[in-house]
């Protein structure tokens, strides 16, 4: 038996869609084939959502802050002394326990928001796909060449097409920098320069 056959016959004892193509991935040496889909719309409608929920919070905050201007010494110490402020909340002041409710839901806000943009802030540094790898990756996942039956794409459902837009997905592997006449040559020479032996092997 040669070693394409032997080859041949593990790649059919894995199930085709998440486990063929997490295994794809994961078998490239090179790590080319590391592509993710990025979502930047959803991320950035995440943000918008989430810097508008804490412009509610500090609209609702400084609205306190104005109302206690005109309150009585003990609110007023409140707004002084932590030590005064965790005693009015724990004497079920009203007033005192509504701001501190609040001042805990900025806390839980602002540290999604900051830890979502610092998140995005990776990923956009993060480069798209060579155009040659991603030929050679959707190769792959649309299940193309093989000529027995017509291409399919690996994953059903609303994910079939998610590696169409080369603009919204994110190669985790940062390739080393590179002149302009090499990403010029591999783009348009692409048999000059192979991506990997995953892919070269039609994996």
């Amino acid at each position: 038996m040669t070693n394409n056959q032997v080859d041949l016959e593990s790649r059919t004892e894995i199930l085709s869609g998440y486990p063929s193509l997490a295994n794809f991935i994961a078998s490239d040496p090179g790590r080319a084939t590391v592509i993710y889909k990025r979502y930047g719309e959803l991320a950035a409608r995440n943000l918008l959502y989430l810097q508008s929920e804490l412009a509610e919070l500090q609209a609702k905050q400084r609205a306190l802050d104005t109302a206690d201007l005109t309150a009585d010494k003990p609110t007023k110490h409140c707004a002084r002394s932590f030590i005064r402020l965790q005693k009015a909340v724990q004497a079920n002041d009203v007033r005192q326990k509504e701001r501190w409710e609040l001042a805990k839901q900025i806390r839980e806000t602002l540290k999604e928001y900051r830890e979502a943009l610092l998140l995005e802030s990776t990923l956009v540094a993060l480069p798209r796909p060579s155009k040659q790898v991603l030929k050679a990756f959707k190769t792959v996942f649309d299940n193309e060449g093989d000529g027995k039956e017509e291409p399919f794409p690996t994953l059903g459902g609303h994910s079939a097409g998610i590696y169409d837009d080369i603009d919204d997905l994110v190669a985790l592997r940062i390739q080393d920098d590179q002149d302009r006449l090499t990403t010029f040559a591999q783009e348009h020479l692409a048999f000059l320069f192979p991506v990997s032996s995953a892919i070269m092997k039609g994996w």
